[in-house]
């Protein structure tokens, strides 16, 4: 198996994050750069979804929402905004994007898809979920110290793909599941919506170009 390598950084693979990113917060930024930094992957990509099937339509645009994603990675050259879920439009299912990147970097490249740990539970109910690990890895971020009981699909899933260590998500392409503890920052993106709406400051909670954007265009209010 030949993985391939950026020879100029020495780091392989490709992590992914999906989600509405209404808006995108300083939470998910700093979920995305520790993942960078613990499994050196060249690169993680945002992928906003364009229509989300677990949740109510966004009160923005999917254009303004791709919009603020991108504000917000803007200094940081190994975060990328991939557009394929908007440019797909439709309904927004994982299965589908994970198929699309397969075939496009090839069945040898690492790839990983990185889920918080209420996205994770609810994996059951999303669209040919246990074909998931056939395409990426399955990497699952927590809080520290939260050991939820997983449902008996969840619990045979785990037991027939668990990884025995992090180090199995860069030797092979797909096909593992791993939860990781990162820093846990209270930010979410109802709790800027909320502010947003009340005419309160937003600020330090994502990043400053992403405040101005909503604040330019009203957003929230």
């Amino acid at each position: 198996m030949t993985i391939k390598i950026d020879k100029t950084t020495g780091k392989s693979g490709v992590a992914i994050m999906g989600g509405t990113f209404d808006p995108i917060h300083n939470g998910h930024l700093r979920t995305a750069v520790e993942v960078l930094d613990r499994y050196q992957y060249s690169e993680l990509r945002l992928i906003p979804c364009f229509q989300p099937v677990h949740k109510g339509q966004p009160s923005v645009s999917p254009q303004q929402r791709l919009e603020m994603a991108k504000l917000a990675i803007s200094g940081d050259s190994r975060l990328r905004v991939d557009s394929r879920e908007m440019d797909r439009e439709g309904p927004s299912y994982s299965v589908d994007t994970l198929r699309d990147i397969r075939s496009e970097i090839g069945p040898n490249e690492s790839l990983i898809m990185v889920l918080g740990m209420d996205s994770f539970l609810s994996l059951p109910t999303w669209q040919n979920w246990q074909e998931l690990i056939q395409y990426s890895h399955l990497l699952v971020v927590s809080r520290p110290g939260w050991e939820p009981d997983l449902i008996s699909e969840l619990s045979a899933f785990c037991e027939n793909y668990r990884a025995a260590s992090s180090h199995e998500l860069q030797c092979a392409p797909s096909g593992r599941v791993w939860f990781e503890t990162l820093t846990p920052l209270g930010i979410s993106s109802s709790m800027i919506r909320a502010l947003a709406r009340k005419n309160e400051s937003i600020a330090y909670l994502l990043p400053e170009p992403v405040q101005k954007y909503i604040e330019q265009h009203q957003l929230y209010r």
